[in-house]
Formats: structure tokens, C-alpha cells, sequence
């Protein structure tokens, strides 16, 4: 009885050790494997009524051949990206694009109005981002990170044919 006991302490400890080693934190970096040179966003109006978004732009720098970007969360939406490499770094972009339709709840009964969801309501994300905050999800040698980008730059609202 004595030994199986002890064969479970065994067992136990190795399961801990082995979750201790095996799991990954993913925080915020401070250092990341890359550097952004240019942050930017704005938004803008296209010609048919209702429609509008807008664009987020980061440019940046690195040295890393394994580096791989996939997504951006800004302004509590987020963002897929498909980044573009050249010789002189790489280009991030991502844009929100939406039709807002003016939303009519018919009735009077608040629980039913508090039901409806509105289709222009902005999705939460894990983040607590002020409005020229955003984050970068990236990952070197399949392994991820999280950059956080400040100061982004609005640039004036564009509007579109």
C-alpha cells in the first residue's frame, strides 16, 4: 500500500511538472521580433448610403524570416490581416467595411427591445484598448505573441464614390 501511494505522488508531480513545462504563456510583448515605423488609421464614407468603415495601416520592419501576422484587434473589432513582405519590411492592413441600416424596434416592450440585437452593435474583444490603441497577433516559428501598438495616428475621414 506503502508504494502505491508513493507511485501516485510519482504521477502526480510529473503530470504537474510536465503541464508546468508544456503550457505556453501568451502575453503582451514588450519586445517583439519586429519594429512599426508607420501607425495609422482612419475612416472613411463610401457613395451609397449607409456604407462606411475603416482602415487600419501599420508599416514596420524585421529582421526575422519565420515572422507571420494574422490578426489586429482595434477600436473593439477584430481584424484579419494578410500581410505584405518586401525587401524593405512589411505592410500591415486591415479594414472594417459595414452598411448601417437604421434599426427600427417595433413595439413598446423594453424586455423584447433589449432582446433584438442591434446589427450595428461592435463586437467585443479580450482587450481593454483605448481608441488609438491596438493589438498585434503574430507568431515566430509557429510559436504566438501579442504586440501592443500606441499612438496611432488618425488621419482625416476619406470619402468614397
Amino acid at each position: 500500500m506503502k508504494n502505491f501511494k508513493s507511485e501516485r505522488k510519482f504521477v502526480f508531480l510529473m503530470i504537474v511538472l510536465f503541464l508546468a513545462i508544456g503550457c505556453k504563456t501568451q502575453g503582451l510583448e514588450t519586445s517583439a521580433p519586429f519594429s512599426i515605423d508607420e501607425k495609422e488609421y482612419f475612416y472613411w464614407v463610401g457613395g451609397k448610403q449607409g456604407t462606411q468603415g475603416n482602415t487600419i495601416r501599420f508599416r514596420g520592419r524585421t529582421s526575422s524570416l519565420n515572422l507571420s501576422f494574422s490578426k489586429i484587434f482595434f477600436q473593439n473589432r477584430e481584424y484579419g490581416v494578410v500581410p505584405q513582405f518586401n525587401s524593405e519590411g512589411f505592410l500591415l492592413e486591415a479594414s472594417f467595411s459595414e452598411m448601417r441600416k437604421p434599426v427600427n424596434i417595433m413595439g413598446t416592450n423594453p424586455a423584447i427591445e433589449k432582446a433584438i440585437k442591434d446589427p450595428n452593435e461592435k463586437k467585443n474583444i479580450p482587450f481593454d484598448l483605448e481608441d488609438d490603441e491596438a493589438i498585434i497577433l503574430y507568431s515566430v516559428n509557429g510559436r504566438e505573441g501579442y504586440h501592443k501598438v500606441t499612438a496611432i495616428i488618425e488621419l482625416e475621414k476619406q470619402y468614397r464614390p
